[in-house]
C-alpha cells in the first residue's frame, strides 16, 4: 500500500514538473515573438507612408522630356490674350526645349463639358471658360495678377490683359534655370502692383497698340505697363481717357487711314466704332452729350458721330479745318476747341432731339498760333485757362482770356525745340512730352521725357523703351481741363 502512494507521488510530481517545464518554455517563446511582431508592424507602416506620401510638386514635363500639359486660351478673349498664349507657347518650348500645344478653351457643342476637362493637364492663359479661372478672376483688381494650381491646372491671370501678360512673364521666371520645370502643387501666388501719381497713355505704333504706363518709377516697360489694347490698324495717333455718364471710363483713340474707337476701360470692350473719320486721324474726343469728333490731316477736317449706335457708318456732321491736328473739349466754355494748320479754334455742338448734330464756329474765341504747323493740343492740369498747343518749331501755353501764346512757364528751358508730337502735365507741374528720333518712322520714337517738379526746380528724366514706337503721349485722366 505504502509503495502504490510513492509510485502515485511521483507520477504526479513529474506530471507537474512537466506542466511547469512547458509553462516556462512557452513564456520564453512568447515574448520574443510579441517584440518581433511589433518592430515588423511598424516597419511595414513606415515603408507603406513613405510609398503613398502625396507629391509636393508637379512637372510640366514628363520623365522623357515631353510636355505634361496643354496651354489653353479664351476663344473669345482679345487680342492681347490671344497674343499672350501665343507667347506663352513660344517661350515655354525656348525654355524647355518641348513642345506644347496650344488650343483655345472652345468646346464642341453635344459634345464636350466643362467638367470634362477636369482631369486634363491644362496652363490657363487669360480668362478662359474653366471653372479654376472663373474663380480665380472673382474680386481681382486691375492692378493685381494670380499664379495658382488647382488640381490639374496651372492658372495665369490679371485684372487687365497687361497684368496677364506680366503674370505670364512672372510664372516663366518661377520655371527658370535650376526649378527643373517643377512648381510647388499648392502654389498660390497673387500679386498687387501698386501704383504712382504719374499715368500716361502712349500710342505704340511699332505694334499698333495703345499702353497705358505708369511711369512714377522711372521706367518705360513691361513692369511699369498697366493697360494695352492691341489695334487692328496701323498708324495708331491720337487718344484720350474719358467718363461718360452712359459709357462709364472709356479710352478713345485714332489709327489706321479713318477709323475711330471707344473701348471700355478697363475691361477693353470696344463700345463704339467708325471707318469713316476723314483721311488721316490724329484726335478724338467724347463730349459730355455723347457725340464724339474726330480731327484728320490729311482729310482736312473734323467729323463728328452720334454714338447712339455702336457703329457709325458715316458722320453726322462735318467741319472743315486745314491739317486739322488736334480736338478737346472745354467742360469751362462749353465749346470744343481745335488746331489746324495755323490756326486755333472753337466749335459750339449740339446734339437734337432727332439725333443730328448742329456745329458752328465760336467766331469770337479764334487765334492764329505763332508759328506753323500745329500738332498737339492738351489741357494744362491745374490751369483751366490755360491749354498746350505745340507746332512745329514751339511749344506754346495759350491763355484763353488774354488769346496769347505764352514760353514763359517752368520746363521751358526742355521744351524749347522742334517738333514736340505730344505734351502734357499732372497737377504737382510734373510734366511729360516726346519727340522723334526717328528709328522706326520720322515721327516716332523709343523714348519720352519726363520733367519732375521738385520743390519748384524741373529735373529732366529720359525714360526709353526696349520695343515701343511712339507717336503721341497724354497724360491718362478722365478731366477735360
Amino acid at each position: 500500500m505504502r509503495q502504490h502512494r510513492c509510485k502515485y507521488f511521483k507520477s504526479v510530481c513529474l506530471l507537474l514538473t512537466f506542466v511547469l517545464t512547458l509553462s516556462l518554455f512557452a513564456c520564453t517563446r512568447d515574448e520574443p515573438q510579441n517584440i518581433q511582431t511589433v518592430q515588423t508592424t511598424t516597419e511595414t507602416q513606415a515603408v507603406t507612408e513613405q510609398t503613398t506620401a502625396e507629391p509636393t510638386e508637379i512637372s510640366l514635363l514628363d520623365e522623357n522630356g515631353k510636355a505634361v500639359y496643354r496651354i489653353i486660351r479664351p476663344e473669345e478673349g482679345s487680342d492681347n490674350e490671344i497674343q499672350a498664349g501665343i507667347d506663352l507657347n513660344k517661350l515655354l518650348k525656348e525654355l524647355t526645349g518641348a513642345s506644347f500645344t496650344l488650343k483655345s478653351d472652345f468646346l464642341m457643342p453635344n459634345k464636350e463639358k466643362v467638367e470634362d476637362m477636369a482631369d486634363v493637364y491644362e496652363i490657363l492663359i487669360g480668362a478662359t471658360n474653366r471653372p479654376e479661372s472663373e474663380q480665380a478672376k472673382e474680386g481681382l483688381g486691375t492692378n493685381e495678377y494670380v499664379i495658382r494650381v488647382v488640381g490639374t491646372k496651372i492658372v495665369i491671370l490679371g485684372g487687365t490683359d497687361a497684368m496677364t501678360y506680366r503674370a505670364m512673364k512672372a510664372f516663366l521666371d518661377m520655371l527658370g534655370e535650376g526649378s527643373e520645370f517643377k512648381l510647388a502643387k499648392d502654389l498660390n501666388v497673387q500679386v498687387e502692383i501698386e501704383r504712382g501719381d504719374y499715368l500716361i497713355a502712349l500710342t505704340n505704333q511699332g505694334e499698333s497698340v495703345l499702353e497705358v504706363y505708369d511711369v512714377s518709377g522711372g521706367v518705360l516697360d513691361e513692369t511699369s505697363l498697366v493697360w494695352s489694347y492691341k489695334l487692328p490698324y496701323y498708324n495708331i495717333a491720337g487718344t484720350k481717357f474719358r467718363h461718360s455718364e452712359k459709357f462709364g471710363d472709356v479710352a478713345l483713340v485714332v489709327c489706321g487711314s479713318n477709323h475711330g474707337y471707344m473701348i471700355s476701360y478697363p475691361e477693353g470692350e470696344l463700345l463704339w466704332s467708325t471707318s469713316s473719320a476723314a483721311n488721316n486721324p490724329h484726335s478724338i474726343e467724347l463730349m459730355p452729350n455723347g457725340v464724339i469728333a474726330i480731327a484728320s490731316s490729311s482729310g482736312n477736317e473734323v467729323r463728328f458721330f452720334n454714338t447712339t449706335e455702336k457703329y457709325s457708318k458715316q458722320p453726322d456732321a462735318t467741319m472743315t479745318l486745314t491739317d486739322a491736328h488736334g480736338v478737346l473739349w472745354d467742360e469751362q466754355n462749353q465749346v470744343l476747341w481745335a488746331v489746324g494748320r495755323d490756326v486755333l479754334i472753337a466749335y459750339q455742338v449740339t446734339l437734337n432731339a432727332d439725333g443730328s448734330i448742329t456745329v458752328t464756329v465760336d467766331t469770337s474765341r479764334r487765334a492764329v498760333i505763332p508759328s506753323d504747323h500745329a500738332h498737339d493740343l492738351a489741357p494744362v492740369y491745374g490751369d483751366t485757362n490755360a491749354l498746350w498747343i505745340t507746332t512745329g518749331t514751339n511749344v506754346y501755353q495759350y491763355n484763353k482770356t488774354t488769346k496769347t501764346f505764352s514760353t514763359e512757364y517752368d520746363g521751358f528751358k526742355y521744351l524749347n525745340r522742334s517738333n514736340v508730337k505730344g505734351v502734357g502735365n499732372f497737377d504737382d507741374g510734373t510734366t511729360v512730352f516726346l519727340y522723334p528720333d526717328g528709328e522706326f518712322q520720322s515721327w516716332t520714337t523709343k523714348s519720352i521725357v519726363l520733367l519732375r517738379n521738385q520743390d519748384g526746380n524741373m529735373v529732366k528724366e529720359d525714360l526709353t523703351s526696349a520695343t515701343g514706337h511712339f507717336y503721341k503721349v497724354r497724360v491718362w485722366d478722365t478731366r477735360y481741363q
